[in-house]
């Protein structure tokens, strides 16, 4: 099944008469002027993400540059050949034709190598793209929290995994962007559950990669994303409330939910494409491919090693590219294929299970291991009886490793824009770390179901009252904080200075210590700050502003 919602239909493949057109990746020579293009990395990067690549040590390389226009071009002239999609990372096209048509294609001179969907057709096998490689849990007591949010029918799906604290602290995905890519937004742009997204613009656009148009609203054939969306960002006063109501998002539809075909995998690689090159943080994915309507084209379980299917070697760049993917894990627990599907299957996927309200394995969600004995899923998130936005704008309920999925993507926001200077694989460990599975893993649900105030608390020492910090043994006494920023200094250590940094290392204040332990902030809008007390090294701390 192509996207996981929990149900059950069938289809039944009839062949057509005639050749079968078939589908195919086209794989180019190496980019021309590789150096001279990477000089002016702007001019195919947006600024922010240069800004990500920067601050997680992520080098700009050859499959940054787009393609060379001449050579798609000398293929979409090619009489017989359709045109489905494209990809830097791999340098190659992907197109559907006869299989005479897309053999002529060989003789360009510009075609390094023809890969067919149809691996029977292959001389070599599976093509296997070798990615390049970028560069004591603590135990915390529960305690009330007096939110802002009144998260009604979401309650459950937000408690399960203790999101309300970080969303207390100010921590609601703000200055995180996350893309999802799935099949149909449908009145995404209508629906009063997103006018608070609207009205703050937190939509920032989308794109369609099957009908190739910005007008991600245009299609009407299909909610599914509209529903995995509202589990993050849609918001009903005192009735509802996503994960990440704050975080920025982009649409992009890459399922084409009336068929199941290879060509959405190269849709969803486009799409991850995209993503990287705006400067987007996480993506969330409620997809997974197996069987296709035409069983040539079907993956085995042996496949689900990770690498065989180009979707999932795509999120494998793109999660060295510096975002973290998040992918449902899968509604074949109870069906005879039963595991994971691709990309759920590779390495660094942040794969979810699904549980009901009560943390127990909703019994579609789909075991691992994977083909090469590697433990999936990674953890589990509320799946099932799920509070979701209908297209009809009511809260509806509905099942799926599909909401499970997104319900984690904007947990992840949080925690991120809490720890923003944490790389992906730093944040991923932390939320593993903090899962109640974590010291007996298991491959029905992975590390568990994560507790992200643990997972914040895991990694900061900071809590909300009061909090002893590095080995300076300094006090920052209230957090948050209203007008004055308390600090307990130990006689020894005589800083005299300060300066207060906002999350993108811009200084926004900088002054002599009042009596040595007082700093004035009433001038900060809320939000995350950081202070730095000069003249000692390891006196860096985090605080959130009223």
């Amino acid at each position: 099944m192509h996207f996981f919602i929990y149900s059950l239909f069938f289809i039944f493949y009839i062949p057509l008469l005639g050749q079968e057109k078939e589908q195919a990746w086209i794989f180019f020579e190496s980019k021309p002027n590789i150096e001279k293009r990477l000089i002016t990395p702007i001019k195919f990067l947006s600024q922010k993400a240069l800004l990500r690549k920067q601050k997680h040590n992520i080098p700009i390389d050859d499959r940054d540059l787009p393609l060379e226009v001449s050579y798609v071009n000398s293929i979409k002239a090619q009489d017989g050949i359709t045109y489905l999609s494209s990809s830097k990372w791999f340098n190659g096209v992907y197109v559907e034709g006869e299989l005479t048509d897309i053999e002529a294609l060989e003789s360009k001179s510009f075609v390094k190598e023809v890969f067919y969907m149809d691996r029977s057709l292959n001389a070599n096998g599976y093509k296997k793209t070798t990615s390049k490689k970028s560069a004591k849990r603590l135990k915390v007591d529960k305690f009330e929290i007096a939110t802002d949010f009144e998260y009604g029918t979401s309650f459950e799906q937000t408690n399960l995994i203790n999101l309300a604290p970080l969303h207390n602290m100010g921590y609601t995905g703000a200055g995180i962007t996350i893309a999802v890519i799935d099949a149909g937004f449908k009145n995404v742009d209508l629906i009063s559950g997103f006018d608070r997204a609207r009205e703050k613009d937190l939509l920032l656009g989308g794109y369609d990669f099957e009908r190739k148009t910005n007008d991600i609203f245009s299609y009407k054939g299909n909610s599914h994303g509209t529903n995995v969306l509202s589990t993050m960002l849609g918001f009903i006063e005192n009735e509802f409330v996503g994960t990440a109501p704050d975080a920025s998002y982009y649409l992009f539809r890459s399922e084409v939910a009336e068929s199941e075909t290879p060509k959405e995998e190269a849709y969803w690689i486009a799409a991850a494409e995209k993503a990287d090159s705006l400067g987007v943080d996480i993506i969330n994915t409620s997809l997974g491919y197996s069987q296709f309507d035409n069983p040539k084209y079907n993956y085995s379980n042996n496949d689900m090693n990770g690498e065989t299917t180009f979707i999932s070697q795509g999120t494998t760049i793109a999660f060295n590219k510096g975002m973290i993917i998040v992918n449902s894990a899968g509604n074949s627990g109870n069906s005879p294929w039963r595991i994971i599907t691709a990309p759920a299957d590779a390495k660094n996927v942040f794969s979810v299970g699904a549980t009901d309200n009560n943390g127990i394995k909703a019994s579609f969600s789909s075991f691992g291991p994977t083909a090469d004995d590697r433990l999936k899923p990674d953890v589990a998130a509320m799946g099932q009886n799920v509070r979701v936005l209908m297209d009809s704008g009511i809260v509806g309920q509905s099942n799926g490793t599909s909401f499970s999925s997104p319900i984690l993507a904007g947990a992840v926001a949080c925690l991120w824009q809490s720890l923003p200077e944490k790389s992906p694989s730093e944040i991923v460990k932390l939320v593993k770390m903090s899962s109640n599975q974590a010291t007996d893993p298991n491959t029905s649900l992975g590390y568990g179901i994560p507790d992200f105030f643990k997972a914040y608390k895991g990694d900061n020492e900071l809590s909300i009252e009061k909090s002893e910090f590095n080995k300076n043994k300094i006090l920052l006494v209230e957090n948050p904080v209203d007008e004055v920023l308390k600090l307990g200094i130990p006689n020894k250590l005589q800083p005299n200075m300060y300066c207060v940094f906002d999350i993108y290392g811009k200084e926004l204040l900088r002054g002599e210590l009042i009596t040595n332990s007082l700093v004035n902030v009433n001038t900060l809008t809320s939000g995350v700050y950081f202070l730095k007390l000069i003249g000692l090294d390891m006196a860096m701390f985090r605080f959130v502003k009223k």
